[in-house]
C-alpha cells in the first residue's frame, strides 16, 4: 500500500493532534477515515471526542475513527456493532453472513461501509462480501 503527500499530511495532522499513529487514512470530499489500532482509537477519539473536535475545525472535514483488528472481519464488527454470523475467507475475499437486523443496520450506512470496504482491500488485501 502507497499514501500520497495529502494521506501523509493527514496521518501526521492526527499524530499531532492525538499523539496516535495512523496506519492509513481515506480522503473523501467531506470526510477523512482513519485506520488505527484498535487499542488506541479511544485516545485518537479523545475525551468527550476532543482531538476528533479539533482535527474537524482544522481541516474542515468530518472525521472518521476505524480501529485497526488482527482478524479482517473484527473490523466490521466493530466499526457496525453488530454480531457476525458464517465467515469464509478464501482467494482475497471475505464473506461475512448476516442476519436480517444487522444487514439493514450495516446497509443504512452504505457510505461508511464503502469506506471500510476500501480500507479492507488496501490492508487486508480482502474484497469484502455480505450476505
Amino acid at each position: 500500500m502507497k499514501l500520497n503527500m495529502d494521506e501523509i499530511l493527514l496521518i501526521n495532522a492526527l499524530a499531532r493532534v492525538a499523539n496516535v499513529n495512523a496506519k492509513d487514512c481515506l480522503v473523501g470530499d467531506h470526510i477523512v477515515s482513519y485506520l488505527v489500532k484498535g487499542s488506541e482509537v479511544g485516545k485518537a477519539i479523545g475525551k468527550k471526542a476532543i482531538n476528533v473536535k479539533e482535527l474537524e475545525k482544522k481541516l474542515n472535514k468530518r472525521i472518521e475513527i476505524i480501529g485497526f483488528e488482527t482478524k479482517p472481519e473484527e473490523v466490521i464488527k466493530k466499526t457496525f456493532e453488530i454480531e457476525l454470523g458464517e465467515i469464509k475467507q478464501k482467494k482475497g475475499r471475505l464473506t461475512i453472513g448476516l442476519d436480517n437486523t444487522n444487514k439493514k443496520k450495516v446497509l443504512s450506512n452504505s457510505s461508511r461501509l464503502r469506506r471500510v470496504k476500501e480500507l479492507m482491500k488496501r490492508n487486508y488485501d480482502l474484497e469484502v462480501i455480505l450476505k
